[in-house]
C-alpha cells in the first residue's frame, strides 16, 4: 500500500463531487469504461470520490449520460506541487530518486524474529535459518517460505514444525518444538522408593506402595520411603512397583577455594568494527588474530522496529603460558565468580529456601562456605530382588 501510495502522489490525483442525477448509474458506467475510483462514498445521490488525473478527464462521458454534474474539491500530488510552486528540476529528480530507493530498500528483508520457541535458544533457531538463506538484507525473492522451512525441521531435531512468514520486509519465523515423549518402565518389577540422600522430609504423596516415613521425619541416604511390600490382614504379602513423589529439605555445601584458579597475562588484543548494511558486512580495519574470539552485533532500533544498519564488533584476544599472580582482593572475586554457575545451577532445578555463605581466612587464603537449604524430590527406585525356590546364587 505505500508503494501504490507513493506512485499515486508521483502522478496526482484529484477529489471531486458528483451530484443531480443518477448516482448508481453514474457509478456503473464509470466501472465500464475503467475510470480508476477509491475513497467513494454516496450519501443520499452525492457523490464524493477520488480518481487520477486522466480518469477525472474521462468523468465527461458518465455524467453526461447519468445526468450528474462533476466538481473538482482538491487537486494533490507531486504534478499539481511542482505547478504550483515551479520547483525546479533537481527536486523532482530527487522525488524520483527518492521513490527509487524506497521501492530498492522494500525488497529486502530489515528484520527476522522467532516466535514459539520455548527450550531451544533463538540465536540457535536464527544460526538455522540464516544457514539457508534468512537473514536481514536477504533479497525477498530469494526466500522460498515452505522449502526452507522443511529443510530447517530436517536438520533440527528438536523441532516437529516451522513456518516462515513475511510482512512486508519483516520475516517472522514460527516454530514448534517436539515434546518428549515419557520415559518409560517396567512398573511390573517390584520395587522400594528410598532417599537419594540426606534431608527433612516435607511432603510425601503415594502412588503405589505403603507410606513409611511422615513430614517432619528426618532421613538419610538410603531410607526406606515408599516400600513395596505390602502386608494383608491375613499376613500375605505381595510386591508392587512402589512409587510416588517424596520432597525434603536438603543442605548443600560448598566450599569455594582460590587454589585451583589459573591466572594469566593478557599478551595482546585486538578489535575491529564492520559497518552492517542491508546482511553486507564492511570491514573497517584488519581481522583481529587471537587464541580467543568474539563478536557482538548493534542495531539502530526503536520500540517497535529494528532496522537492518548497525556495527559489527568483533574482539580477540592471546594469553600467555606462564601463570601470573594477582593480589588478595581479585582473587577472591574471581573465586566466587568460577563457582557462580554451582549457584545458578541451584536455583534452576531447586527451590532455595535459605541460603548462606561465610568467609574464613587461614593461612592468608580466604575460602567461602556455602551453604544451602533447598526443596527437591529425593525418591529414588531400588529394585526389590526375590530369591526363587532352588536358586542358589
Amino acid at each position: 500500500m505505500l508503494i501504490v501510495s507513493i506512485v499515486r502522489y508521483i502522478l496526482g490525483y484529484i477529489n471531486f463531487r458528483a451530484y443531480g442525477g443518477f448516482s448508481d448509474r453514474f457509478l456503473n458506467l464509470c466501472t465500464r469504461e475503467g475510470i480508476p475510483l477509491w475513497n467513494i462514498k454516496n450519501i443520499k445521490g452525492n457523490i464524493s470520490a477520488t480518481t487520477t488525473i486522466p480518469g477525472y478527464l474521462a468523468l465527461r462521458g458518465p455524467a453526461r449520460k447519468s445526468g450528474m454534474k462533476v466538481l473538482s474539491l482538491e487537486r494533490k500530488g507531486l504534478v499539481f506541487f511542482i505547478k504550483k510552486n515551479k520547483v525546479r528540476l533537481g527536486l523532482l529528480i530527487g522525488a524520483i530518486v527518492f521513490v527509487s530507493v524506497t521501492y530498492l530498500l522494500s525488497q529486502f528483508v530489515w528484520s527476522v524474529s522467532i516466535v514459539g520457541n520455548v527450550e531451544l535458544e533463538e540465536e540457535t533457531v536464527l544460526s538455522a535459518f540464516e544457514n539457508h538463506g534468512v537473514h536481514v538484507g536477504a533479497a525477498i525473492s530469494s526466500i522460498d517460505n515452505k522449502d526452507i522451512a522443511q529443510e530447517v525441521v530436517r536438520e533440527m531435531e528438536e523441532l516437529s514444525w516451522a513456518a516462515v512468514n513475511r510482512k512486508g520486509t519483516a520475516v517472522v519465523i514460527e516454530v514448534r518444538e517436539k515434546t518428549p515423549a515419557p520415559e518409560k518402565y517396567d512398573n511390573s518389577v517390584p520395587t522400594n522408593l528410598i532417599a537419594g540422600e540426606n534431608g527433612l522430609i516435607l511432603s510425601i504423596d503415594v502412588l503405589y506402595g505403603n507410606e513409611e516415613v511422615k513430614p517432619g521425619s528426618a532421613v538419610t541416604k538410603g531410607d526406606l520411603l515408599i516400600s513395596g511390600v505390602i502386608t494383608y490382614a491375613d499376613g500375605r504379602e505381595t510386591l508392587v512397583h512402589a512409587d510416588g513423589y517424596v520432597k525434603a529439605l536438603v543442605n548443600r555445601k560448598k566450599t569455594f577455594s582460590p587454589s585451583d584458579l589459573s591466572i594469566h597475562k593478557l599478551v595482546n588484543e585486538n578489535s575491529r568494527n564492520k559497518l552492517f548494511v542491508f546482511g553486507l558486512e564492511i570491514p573497517l580495519g584488519l581481522s583481529p588474530d587471537g587464541e580467543f574470539f568474539t563478536s557482538h552485533k548493534s542495531f539502530i532500533e526503536n520500540e517497535k522496529t529494528t532496522l537492518p544498519l548497525g556495527i559489527i564488533t568483533e574482539y580477540s584476544a592471546s594469553f600467555s603460558d606462564e601463570k601470573i599472580e594477582v593480589d588478595d582482593e581479585i582473587t577472591n572475586m574471581l573465586t566466587l565468580w568460577n563457582n557462580a554457575f554451582y549457584v545458578k545451577e541451584l536455583l534452576d532445578f531447586s527451590i532455595v529456601k535459605n541460603a548462606t555463605i561465610a568467609e574464613n581466612n587461614a593461612e592468608s587464603v580466604t575460602e567461602y562456605y556455602l551453604s544451602v537449604d533447598c526443596e527437591q524430590e529425593i525418591g529414588v527406585l531400588q529394585e526389590i530382588y526375590v530369591k526363587k525356590y532352588g536358586d542358589n546364587t
